[in-house]
């Protein structure tokens, strides 16, 4: 009989869901995580935007924008197997994509990509009967005339704002759902402050798990892991004989939180398309999520292991990087100047993004510009998964959950 323990590297978001998904089918989890919190790296600091596939306009396939949509059909379904999630409560603004000045595609070649997504999301939610966030609202598109342009946001800079049907969902709202969940559920066991260092094959069969808790090695022998981790995957997956599809980057991305109220009018949603690029998210009484990619990425490595950069910069530093993208950002959004908040309203977070791509987002070549090469890998009982976006968590819990079960 199959050994039902399965330990789970990694507690941000998809290994969370995939603990909670692998309990709930009645296995014994064991999930490790080397923060001290559950779900406090880039599963909480990202823009929390549910991708249809829009920002990818770069990859002509189509096969990045088909996988977002897969994972947007599914998102809210399959947060709400194992947590009380209701959209309203996370939901921001819809979007608006400006097409900046010097953008890698103009706006008549966006909107035939749009269209294209459109028409692939709409036989996909045909044949699942699924639907994007429970809203009813599908891809929606349409090019805005000036009297249409909302939040100041200035032609000079965005000549041309196209409106959607996208959202983000709080991402820090999910958070703290998944970590009550985690905290309560039976069949799972969570240890925090604890970093794999190691993985290998033993001869009965097992995985030899080894790790620092406290500055104390040890290591543990478990007949089935799961790793979700960004930091460090790399190196713990290729002593298995996995490695990636092709050259990557690790890069370090600051997600600007101010802690003000919002009107839905006040600031709008808004991502600047297409090569260096920023987000806005109005998520109402939540604040304002702000990033502006060429000041907030702050580091990149190529390394199999990134650098510390959480570790790296002083909190003066960091108010410093928040501030010159909301100086950045302002030029574009000139509502901003008139947000009101103080120093203490700005959480200046950030996380490490791993990816495909050597180069960066303003080399239209760059595959920075695709997510198609992601999701599962295994050998034996060892299965780690590149999640590709936030989007796509819930929908890769389950296939992982699939696959540790022999039905995939």
């Amino acid at each position: 009989m199959k050994d039902k323990t399965v330990a789970v590297l990694g507690a941000g978001g998809a290994g969370c869901c995939t603990a909670l998904e692998l309990a709930d089918r009645g296995y014994q989890v064991l999930l490790f995580e080397r923060r001290q919190q559950a779900v406090a790296e880039a599963s909480y600091t990202n823009e929390g935007k549910i991708h249809l596939g829009l920002i990818y306009a770069l990859d002509d396939s189509l096969r990045t924008a088909e996988k977002m949509i897969e994972g947007a059909l599914t998102f809210d379904a399959y947060l709400k197997r194992w947590i009380p999630f209701k959209v309203e409560d996370a939901l921001s603004t819809p979007f608006y994509y400006g097409v900046h000045q010097g953008s890698l595609q103009n706006p008549e070649q966006l909107l035939n990509y749009y269209q294209r997504c459109a028409d692939y999301y709409s036989a996909r939610a045909e044949a699942t009967g699924l639907d994007y966030l429970g809203l009813d609202v599908g891809i929606q598109f349409r090019s805005l005339a000036e009297s249409e342009r909302p939040g100041g946001l200035d032609p000079e800079y965005i000549p041309t704002v196209i409106a959607t049907s996208e959202y983000s969902v709080d991402p820090r709202v999910i958070a703290t759902l998944l970590r009550d969940a985690i905290d309560h559920h039976p069949a799972i066991s969570f240890h925090p402050g604890h970093e794999i260092t190691g993985i290998e094959e033993i001869s009965n069969g097992n995985l030899r798990l080894s790790m620092i808790h406290d500055g104390t090695p040890s290591s543990m022998d478990v007949p089935e892991v799961v790793n979700t981790c960004w930091y460090r995957r790399l190196a713990m997956d290729r002593p298995l004989g996995i490695v990636p599809a092709g050259n990557w980057s690790h890069r370090y991305k600051f997600a600007n939180r101010i802690r003000v109220p919002l009107q839905a009018d006040t600031i709008p949603s808004v991502t600047g398309v297409l090569g260096p690029f920023g987000d806005l998210v109005n998520f109402g009484d939540r604040g304002l999520y702000l990033s502006w990619y060429p000041t907030s990425r702050t580091g990149m490595s190529t390394e199999e292991t990134p650098p510390d950069w959480d570790n790296q910069y002083s909190n003066t530093e960091r108010m410093e990087i928040f501030q010159r993208s909301l100086e950045e950002w302002a030029l574009r959004c000139t509502d901003l100047d008139k947000l009101d908040f103080t120093a203490t309203d700005v959480d200046p977070d950030g996380g490490v993004i791993y990816a495909l791509g050597t180069t960066d987002v303003d080399d239209g070549s760059s595959r920075l510009h695709d997510r198609f090469d992601i999701g599962m890998q295994s050998k034996g009982r060892y299965h780690t998964v590149d999640t590709g976006k936030f989007t796509l968590i819930p929908y890769w819990a389950v296939a992982i959950a699939d696959r540790v079960e022999g039905k995939r």
